[in-house]
């Protein structure tokens, strides 16, 4: 289906019953008409309107859209002001727009948000990127493909995975009813937000409590592949000085099979109960039977008292998602001036995702046990942030060394101090943010860190925003950040300039550099990992490194945004950014080695040649460049009809590309130690060696069976220069329209497409084919307190993989309500 047909397929849903009866609105004040949505607007007959024009003081329809069109944003600059002065890229989507999208969690209502690709994993879990500039470095680790370039936030409190780096979507405690609205800015924002916030930041906004709130209100569906999703929240305002409220939300949804894919990572064939196999998807009984070559695949191996195999690693395969989480607001504003906000909450969460190892699998399971305290407050120009987080994330359950507590505190002073046209707002903060495996490991050196380790940042930061004329706005921020763990002092900026040329046009462009932050796992690991499913190597020593350089982007953007009638905004936005110094697990040496050298200088059996690998978390040559646009246009067609699309095309290019994998790599260094000339001589004085350090003490043979022959760290030449990167799709946006025929009635079709794109792991190259997914919910509002919807997720059930080795994304039917009081 090309987009021409899409679009007339989009198009007579939406009009289909346009000869609807309308019934009449209540008058309402001022303060309610100014917070009515655009849907509850586009929802009114002309005549009702008209009153509502009056009520308002406005002279035209398009001034009432207007009101509602513009919205406020606060996070691309930290005080409010509409969208369409922001300085940066910037879009909100609101509580309204997100509950009538149908959209079913967090991550697959930000498809509507411009720039930003999502692709589902499995039911319910999603890649999120904001600009692409995913799977680098490729030919590695899947965990590659996990985007560490974006910073979540809610309300401003950091939300992401430290120890591999990430974010994992899935042990967010809060959801729909919890949300007034999500902010998404995008480009290098460190500089206002800290690391991490390399392609841009989401920070999620949680709703105000106040005498209009209802008490309680709802939102629960349910339909097919066992998916049950659900929001409650009870709040109320007590006082005029004092607010409180609990929520509380639950997801599970199941895959449509119980089957993991399974590939052979040696080059081994594989097979089950002796029938030989190719690379494919398979029961847990029959993994449980498999083997690669002479090896089992998955063995069986303990952990204390608890036996880790393939039914431990993968404990509900026909699951996608089980969630749940619970918060509470205590809100309370003693002056005018002053507000303290107190929020706290704790999630439960197991997913089948992506993994971040590498096992025989693309697939994990990750379970997570969370909880956070967040206070928030406001004096005068002062504000103050301190919040904690902490639990237990099992990254890869079933794999020793990857279930790790962790403990997060973070805290952050800024003072905003206005002079006629200048602002200025410094800033102090202060991070610390300790992972720790010890408890879940059978002995210490089986976990990556071994201990608990700690990575802290402090960081200074001064914003300037300066006004010289009514219609020139020049911005600056500069954030400067301190790690215990490295000598240097890593500046990230920003630098802005707007021009008005008129009340409905305006220009801007941006220049900034963001930075990754160090992560524990890429800084302290020291693992020995003694392989009993693999028959080369025979054994892979991890390192970290605490001196390696931290990713930076710089970027270069130019945007327009128009309102050539206040009906309609466009955005337009042009950039090219550069990404360097990656952090990747690679290869460092390939060692040969005799792993039973007692029982050779015995005579007693024949030398038992394998190899010791060891590998780093080191930074790569590799650069990144991307250029791209993204178009959006908000548009209100008429009072009935509004329609929202964003198309955004970008390509991306790399320099010193390294076209081999990390096995690639490796066999090239076992193949030149195995060409040695001097090989049968190195074997012999290496069992030398090895039989006078067991001989005077200096060996421990329990400690160290094996003897070290000769090793080489050479890599193969051939990196290659403006190398495209094909894993980002060239393409991709969204079309949706708002349309209420009456006022009982909305109807909401989306269409979200994307390009082809070409992903490459370490174990090979997976071609992903354009797709267009086609998203339907209509709604009816059976009272002011109690509304019926039905609610389609791909609604011609494409059946195709989103992301690579992942499951093919069906379509899900879903009916349900929403009620408030």
């Amino acid at each position: 289906m090309n987009l021409r047909h899409l679009l007339i397929i989009l198009l007579a849903a939406t009009f289909f019953s346009h000869s609807f009866a309308q019934e009449p609105t209540q008058s309402k004040t001022r303060e309610e008409v100014l917070n009515m949505t655009m849907e509850e607007m586009s929802s009114l007959p002309l005549e009702e309107l008209m009153e509502l024009m009056d009520i308002v003081g406005v002279s035209s329809i398009e001034e009432l859209y207007d009101l509602l069109l513009n919205k406020n944003v606060v996070s691309a600059s930290k005080k409010e002001e509409s969208v369409f002065d922001s300085p940066l890229s910037t879009t909100v989507l609101s509580h309204d727009q997100i509950i009538a999208s149908g959209a079913t969690c967090i991550e697959e209502a930000l498809r509507l948000v411009p720039g930003v690709i999502v692709r589902e994993k499995t039911n319910g879990n999603y890649d999120v990127h904001i600009r692409g500039n995913d799977n680098l470095p490729s030919k590695n680790l899947l965990l590659y493909s996990e985007n560490m370039n974006t910073l979540v936030m809610i309300n401003g409190r950091p939300v992401f995975n430290y120890s591999h780096g990430g974010i994992l979507w899935e042990t967010l405690p809060v959801s729909f009813e919890d949300i007034d609205r999500i902010e998404v800015v995008r480009g290098p924002s460190s500089a206002l937000y800290g690391p991490n916030a390399v392609s841009g930041a989401i920070n999620i906004i949680t709703q105000t409590i106040d005498y209009n709130t209802p008490l309680l209100s709802g939102n629960f569906n349910g339909g097919s592949q066992n998916t049950y999703i659900g929001d409650l929240a009870l709040r109320k305002q007590v006082s005029d000085k004092i607010s409180l409220g609990v929520t509380g939300n639950f997801e599970t949804r199941d895959r449509k099979t119980d089957e993991i894919f399974i590939y052979s990572r040696d080059g081994a064939q594989l097979s089950v109960d002796g029938e030989n196999v190719d690379d494919g998807y398979f029961t847990l009984d029959e993994i449980n039977r498999m083997r690669s070559g002479e090896q089992e695949i998955w063995p069986p191996y303990m952990v204390g008292d608890e036996v880790y195999d393939i039914y431990k690693s993968f404990p509900n395969p026909e699951r996608s998602k089980y969630r749940y989480g619970v918060n509470g607001y205590l809100n309370i504003d003693p002056t005018s001036q002053t507000s303290i906000n107190l929020m706290g909450g704790y999630q439960n969460s197991e997913v089948m995702t992506s993994t971040m190892g590498d096992v025989p699998t693309p697939y994990s399971t990750k379970i997570a046990s969370t909880g956070y305290l967040d206070l928030r407050a406001k004096i005068h120009d002062f504000s103050l942030q301190a919040n904690y987080n902490g639990g237990t994330i099992d990254y890869m359950s079933g794999n020793e060394g990857f279930e790790l507590d962790n403990e997060q505190y973070s805290f952050l002073a800024e003072y905003n101090k206005t002079f006629s046209n200048l602002s200025v707002r410094p800033g102090v903060s202060y991070q610390s943010i300790s992972y720790d495996d010890s408890k879940h490991i059978s002995e210490i050196g089986k976990g990556y860190l071994n201990q608990k380790q700690t990575i802290n940042i402090f960081a200074g930061s001064l914003r300037l925003d300066y006004m010289p004329t009514e219609r020139l706005r020049l911005v600056a921020a500069l954030r400067a950040e301190k790690y215990n763990n490295m000598d240097d002092v890593y500046a990230s900026w920003q630098f802005v300039s707007s021009y008005k040329l008129n009340d409905k046009n305006l220009i801007r462009a941006v220049y900034s550099r963001a930075n990754q932050s160090a992560f524990l796992v890429n800084t302290y690991s020291n693992y020995t990992w003694n392989i009993v499913n693999m028959e080369f190597p025979r054994i892979m020593q991890f390192d970290g490194h605490t001196d390696n350089k931290l990713k930076t982007m710089d970027m270069v953007e130019l945007g327009f945004r128009s309102r050539p009638d206040k009906s309609i905004l466009i955005d337009v936005e042009a950039f090219y950014n550069r990404s360097k110094d990656f952090v990747a697990l690679a290869p460092d040496m390939t060692s040969l080695a005799v792993f039973n050298p007692l029982e050779v200088i015995a005579e007693t059996q024949a030398p038992d040649i394998n190899a010791i690998v060891n590998l780093s978390f080191q930074n790569m040559d590799l650069i990144s460049n991307q250029l791209g646009a993204s178009v959006s246009v908000d548009w209100v067609l008429s009072e009935k009809l509004m329609a929202t699309g964003h198309f955004t095309y970008q390509k991306t290019t790399v320099d010193n590309y390294v076209p081999y994998s990390r096995n690639e790599i490796l066999g090239y260094q076992a193949t030149i130690a195995q060409s040695d000339p001097d090989l049968m001589a190195k074997i012999g004085q290496a069992l030398v060696d090895y039989g006078t350090g067991v001989a005077t003490g200096e060996i421990d043979p329990t400690q160290q069976t094996y003897a070290v022959i000769n090793s080489v760290s050479e890599t193969p030449e051939g990196e290659e220069d403006d190398f495209e990167h094909k894993a980002t799709p060239s393409y991709w946006g969204s079309l949706s329209f708002s349309y209420r025929p009456w006022k009982k009635f909305e109807f909401f079709p989306q269409a979200y497409f994307y390009g082809d794109q070409s992903f490459t792991n370490q174990y090979g190259i997976i071609d992903i084919e354009k797709s267009i997914n086609i998203n339907a919910k209509a709604s009816y509002k059976a009272t002011d307190n109690l509304t019926f919807f039905v609610n389609c997720r791909n609604l011609l059930n494409t059946e195709k993989t989103q992301f690579a080795y992942m499951d093919k994304i069906g379509g899900l039917y879903l009916a349900g309500l929403s009620f408030k009081w």
